[in-house]
């Protein structure tokens, strides 16, 4: 007699319970969302890494000439002018610190704000050390390049910036602009162990400039051919980097403009056979490709796991990994050793979106046997193949374009990538084979799994194909709490979206989502290899 209150109570202090992780989370990603916008994008570094690697390209001497070669400036600058690079870099490099500047300026406002002794303050204090350190860093190089331009005095005005704001508590780059600043004065001013301060601190074209100089101050001009030959290697190399990092967005866009070109003709010439043609109701029987999923289950459940998931997956991101990991000490001593901060990459990973696997079986539990079709994983077919990999041609040029508009409205701020410092700095295989296995594996398999294995079909119980597509599509972007990836993922989420609608098979958009983060993964490693 006294069941059904207490279901209902059951269930309200069920939907009480969702409802308050519902609005923790939206709190949680609005405030993360912020914090990612006090960092530069990610984008605009590798934009600047490529700039460096171009400069350092076409230092590439033909030998029976013994200057620049030509073929190199053609292929790599096309119609830009070999003495214009150095301007343009200059303009890039400008750009960039004028960000940093302003994401400065807005860190010690918020730190003015802040209570000392709070966690926010401390934050903010590391946050406020990283951009001085990237300043620092970035002015150095710019004032090389004001070096090469003919402007002496405004590279020595730049350096005095980098000295001035460290002040006392001066860092590696400031040291390196100090003795740059004395090389270039007049008279010049030589410094102890300059040498080895300038190999630890630059690399390619700003190494050879600054070693140059101090070599003709220091009257070592033998020193000079052994340096000039090392640059000669480094340039080969550095053009090989660019062949691999340009053959990505060229060649998958290339490519992906054809497809979308032969979609474009199949679409208006042979409409019913294209792969966006929607069949009426009345033809769906005879079209089973057309046929969306039966979702036995209500939007309740849809937000139940949704839900439950996201809440997991903060805890063990925000609070139960971190505490583990300040216990065992591992957090300080991951700081150097790119392996151990590959492991806490995969590993937090993993565990911290597992538990979508439990919650789906519980929440699941009650409509068991699913309908056919549900988290298909089929490899006797090999249609799969034919759609991942003509989706990700498909999604190369889409991603490119919006990421160039987002990249330029958000002008330069939005968004911190942890991985990149152990894919560009790190010499050593297994950390990279590791993010590699987060990257093209882990990472696949599990949003794959939730966002167009669950997430997608789910939404087509309340929405039309398309905007269940477009909404699991916007939710997959928004999970990865980054503003400047909102875009960008976005459209590829709904790309992976549409090739699982038509594939009716997770293997298709996990071969996707692989070969788009593998295709990342070598170009960063192509960017930022010594």
């Amino acid at each position: 007699m006294d069941s059904k209150p207490l279901n209902d109570k059951s269930l309200n202090a069920k939907s009480l319970l969702l409802s308050i992780l519902s609005l923790l989370s939206i709190l949680f990603i609005i405030i993360t969302l912020q914090a990612s916008w006090n960092n530069p994008q990610e984008q605009t570094k590798l934009d600047l890494l490529q700039t460096d690697l171009i400069l350092q390209a076409t230092q590439v001497q033909d030998s029976s000439k013994k200057e620049p070669n030509d073929d190199i400036f053609q292929v790599l600058l096309g119609d830009i002018k070999p003495q214009d690079l150095y301007t343009q870099a200059l303009s890039s490099y400008q750009e960039v610190i004028s960000a940093n500047k302003s994401t400065l300026a807005r860190l010690d406002r918020l730190f003015l704000k802040a209570d000392i002794e709070s966690d926010d303050s401390q934050f903010l204090s590391k946050q406020r050390q990283k951009s001085q350190t990237s300043f620092s860093e970035l002015s150095t190089r710019m004032g090389l390049l004001q070096v090469q331009t003919g402007d002496t005095q405004g590279a020595i005005a730049t350096w005095n910036k980098v000295t001035e704001l460290e002040g006392q508590s001066m860092s590696t780059f400031g040291l390196t602009a100090q003795i740059l600043k004395g090389l270039w004065s007049e008279p010049t001013m030589l410094f102890p162990n300059a040498e080895t301060q300038i190999r630890r601190t630059l690399d390619g074209r700003y190494r050879k400039v600054a070693l140059t100089k101090l070599y003709t101050a220091q009257q070592r001009s033998e020193n000079l051919p052994k340096l000039e030959q090392q640059a000669q290697i480094e340039a080969v190399s550095a053009v090989n980097r660019l062949i691999v990092i340009n053959s990505i967005p060229l060649i998958g866009g290339g490519l992906g403009l054809l497809l979308w070109l032969g979609l474009l003709v199949q679409w208006i010439f042979f409409r019913k056979s294209s792969p966006f043609h929607t069949s009426p109701k009345s033809d769906l029987d005879q079209n089973l490709n057309q046929v969306t999923w039966q979702v036995p289950w209500g939007i309740e459940t849809t937000w139940e796991v949704m839900v439950l998931w996201f809440t997991a997956f903060c805890l063990m991101t925000q609070f139960v990994l971190p505490l583990i990991f300040e216990l065992l000490g591992i957090q300080s001593r991951a700081s150097e050793d790119f392996t151990l901060q590959a492991l806490l990459v995969l590993i937090p990973y993993i565990l911290s979106v597992m538990p979508m696997l439990p919650i789906l079986q519980a929440s699941l539990a009650s409509f068991r046997p699913l309908p056919e079709g549900w988290f298909r994983l089929k490899f006797t077919s090999l249609q799969w193949l034919t759609w991942g990999i003509g989706g990700y041609f498909a999604a190369v040029p889409l991603v490119l374009i919006v990421s160039a508009i987002s990249q330029k409205f958000l002008q330069g701020q939005g968004g911190g990538n942890p991985l990149l410092p152990i894919l560009t700095d790190s010499q050593n295989i297994l950390p990279k084979f590791l993010l590699w296995t987060t990257l093209a594996i882990a990472a696949p398999f599990f949003e794959e799994y939730l966002f167009r294995g669950f997430l997608l079909p789910s939404l087509t119980k309340f929405l039309p194909v398309w905007s269940a597509i477009a909404l699991s599509g916007f939710f997959f972007a928004l999970a990865h709490l980054n503003i400047a990836d909102i875009i960008p993922l976005t459209v590829l989420g709904i790309v992976m979206g549409f090739v699982y609608w038509r594939s009716k098979n997770l293997l298709s958009s996990m071969l996707l989502h692989c070969l788009w983060n593998s295709g990342s993964f070598f170009a960063l490693i192509a960017l930022g290899g010594k």
